[in-house]
């Protein structure tokens, strides 16, 4: 079992999901809900994400082979899409820029209310915001490197950890933006965006290594790995 593979790739996925900077923007589409609807759709959020990575988990390679391309290509072309999203969060902003969406009231029970209030922001907060490009792009870059069943049986289950993590962060979303603030949820953004920089990086050395095989000592690369 590639541990370090796996502990690379849950911190990897927890820093570009990056719930904690995404609290404000979550709040903001649920704001005018009562607490307990407000729960109901971050768990649905939670489970919609993981269904999201789950399909590009395992799907994504397949489709980069219909489209004719190859790893080294995405790989490269990912770690500039990673690169800018954790620029943008050194700079301390978000992933994409959220807009309010109005509310409607609603008398039916929990569980109705949330489905609907999910259905209005499924996009833009479950995608792109959670599962955007640098979210699909990673999840692909990792799947490629699951080398078995089982590998790929605990990184399914690492994504689904990762989405209980961001389900529980949402749940607890207003106790946390209370506690921390404005500036520690900016802290905590710029925190992630310097990990997802370096990952951007790392996916960058990995794809000309195996473009142009030779050219870089193979102390830098985890391609192969």
């Amino acid at each position: 079992m590639e541990w370090s593979l796996l502990f690379n790739s849950f911190i990897g996925m927890l820093a570009i999901l990056n719930p904690i900077g995404n609290v404000p923007i979550f709040l903001e589409h649920v704001e005018n809900e009562p607490p307990n609807v407000q729960r109901a759709v971050a768990i649905l959020m939670a489970l919609s994400i993981f269904i999201l990575m789950a399909i590009f988990f395992i799907f994504g390679n397949r489709i980069l082979t219909a489209f004719g391309i190859t790893i080294p290509a995405f790989r490269l072309a990912g770690s500039i899409i990673i690169l800018i999203v954790g620029l943008r969060m050194l700079q301390g902003k978000g992933k994409f820029e959220s807009h309010g969406i109005e509310t409607a009231a609603s008398s039916s029970g929990t569980f109705d209310q949330a489905r609907n209030r999910l259905s209005h922001i499924l996009v833009p907060v479950a995608m792109p915001l959670f599962i955007g490009p640098g979210s699909i792009t990673t999840v692909i870059l990792y799947a490629e490197k699951t080398t078995s069943i089982t590998m790929g049986i605990v990184m399914l289950a690492m994504l689904f950890l990762c989405s209980v993590i961001v389900g529980v962060v949402l749940v607890s979303s207003r106790y946390i933006f209370n506690k921390i603030g404005t500036n520690g949820t900016q802290i905590v953004i710029r925190f992630m965006g310097m990990i997802l920089c370096a990952i951007a990086m790392q996916f960058m050395i990995d794809g000309v290594a195996q473009l142009l095989p030779g050219v870089l000592d193979s102390s830098f690369t985890h391609a192969g790995h």
